[in-house]
């Protein structure tokens, strides 16, 4: 989805891809940081024609298949608010897969699944009850959207009021996932689905609304003003009249800070998808909130300096906390290789002295299977790292910073599932109603050096593929 805004400084019309983090005019050059990405915002879509032209159209269809008599005596253009959500859907599946043996015996398997695909929905921000049109479909995620401003949205459009609440329709959305059932030959053990870096907007959709006679007698119509297509619904256009929402903003507006360090005063690299921006100049680190820059504290690993090579450092969520089961709390690390055994012999009186770390990649990824396997690895072997705080990081070469700490924490909840065997009993009844108490949080950038395909960090020795992830720089910096 596209959102088509005015430059705050040349005042051309240009566009803004969703996933865009960062604001560059492509006529003056400017670039800004949009506010408010991580709220609800709300959006219109412009209709297709105007309402005297698809009324003519609609008279003269109606007029070939009905009487002649047939006039509009007035015409309305609306607005319907739709809740539209978007995120990425991660679904792990265990159970038992049968099957007839060799000797054609009934047999079975364990087996476990991840499901990792793209998530998106439309559903009525009002009450549909009467209403034809219950999704928009996935006309929503192409058509150009404009920030929700009454009085670019035409002449006296009337806007039907919203009575789906943000909190419904975040139960909505939750409610309308698919999950996976037995079948015949599948059973269901456990499942598990996670939502993550869902993003709820307002979304005002366009339609005409015909008042038509009929020898003396009137009816109303409906009509999508986008595909002209006469919708079932029913308005009382007059009520609509009295309560069409007014002026104010539903939600949050779409507003612009300047792309620069609040510390130094340099601009930002530009770096579109990044969330959390590090200036090379004096090396903090920022992340916009309520139309201000808040610091973000961070750490590098420090490289492994007998090795002569070049170094790329990704940015990972380093995430301390208490898993929660119903029958115990696993504090330590101890506790946690009773849940996810390790093949090797552990210091136990080591292990007992140090908390559980999740690892969450916080780049952008292309292949979300590949980094999944990554970060369970990750976690699972528990490194310990060598940091420092570095004031310059003019030299290194960082990778963008695209997950937030909240969507981070959500994907630690689904690394326990990702490290579970598909045929440890004990741990699957554990970790299916588990949650995660999180009491330390920091964003750390590990050196990996490249190798073939691979990106591979030097004190695990496991490799990452580096077409599984989007990097915004295909430079290595020699160091």
């Amino acid at each position: 989805m596209n959102i088509t805004i005015t430059c705050p400084q040349c005042s051309a019309e240009v566009e803004l891809a969703e996933e865009d983090t960062v604001f560059k005019c492509l006529y003056c050059g400017s670039i800004l940081k949009p506010t408010g990405r991580n709220r609800v915002q709300s959006f219109f879509i412009s209709p297709k024609e105007t309402a005297h032209k698809v009324g003519i159209a609609l008279l003269r269809a109606l007029k070939a298949n009905s009487s002649k008599n047939l006039h509009i005596v007035e015409r309305y253009l609306l607005y319907a608010p739709y809740w539209r959500v978007n995120g990425m859907l991660f679904q792990w599946v265990f159970g038992r897969k049968y099957f007839k043996s060799p000797g054609g015996q009934k047999a079975w398997e364990n087996f476990k699944k991840l499901r990792a695909a793209p998530w998106f929905r439309t559903f009525p921000a009002f009450d549909s009850s009467k209403w034809g049109l219950f999704s928009l479909g996935l006309r929503a995620q192409v058509l150009k959207v404009w920030p929700f401003n009454k009085q670019k949205m035409g002449k006296d459009p009337l806007l039907i009021q919203q009575t789906v609440s943000f909190k419904e329709a975040i139960d909505h959305a939750q409610n309308s996932i698919i999950r996976q059932r037995s079948s015949g030959s599948t059973e269901v053990e456990m499942l598990n689905s996670e939502l993550i870096g869902e993003r709820y907007s307002l979304l005002y959709f366009p339609f005409y609304c015909y008042i038509l006679t009929n020898n003396g007698q009137k009816s109303s119509l409906i009509v999508d003003a986008l595909s002209h297509k006469v919708i079932k619904g029913n308005l009382d256009i007059d009520e609509l009249k009295k309560n069409s929402s007014g002026d104010t903003i539903p939600y949050k507006p779409l507003n612009f800070i300047p792309f620069k360090c609040p510390n130094c005063g340099w601009d930002f690299p530009f770096t579109p998808h990044a969330l959390i921006h590090v200036c090379k100049t004096c090396g903090r680190a920022w992340q916009e909130k309520g139309g201000n820059y808040v610091p973000v504290p961070y750490k590098i690993s420090l490289k492994d300096k007998s090795i002569q090579t070049q170094w790329k450092y990704l940015a990972f969520w380093r995430l301390t906390g208490i898993i929660k089961s119903q029958d115990r709390d696993y504090k330590t690390l101890k506790e946690f290789y009773e849940l996810f055994p390790l093949p090797r012999v552990l210091d136990e009186e080591a292990i007992k002295k140090r908390n559980i770390s999740f690892y969450i990649p916080a780049i952008r990824i292309k292949n979300v299977r590949i980094v999944d396997k990554f970060s369970a690895q990750l976690t699972h072997s528990q490194p310990q790292f060598s940091e420092s705080e570095i004031d310059t990081i003019e030299d290194l070469d960082l990778s963008d910073v695209w997950l937030p700490l909240k969507e981070a924490k959500e994907m630690a909840h689904i690394l326990l599932f990702s490290m579970t065997k598909k045929e440890h009993k004990k741990t699957k009844n554990v970790v299916k109603d588990a949650q995660i108490h999180f009491t330390n949080s920091r964003l750390l950038w590990i050196p990996f050096m490249e190798k073939g395909i691979y990106l591979r960090e030097s004190h695990t020795d496991f490799a990452l593929q580096k077409n599984a992830l989007e990097l915004t720089a295909e430079r290595f910096i020699h160091l």
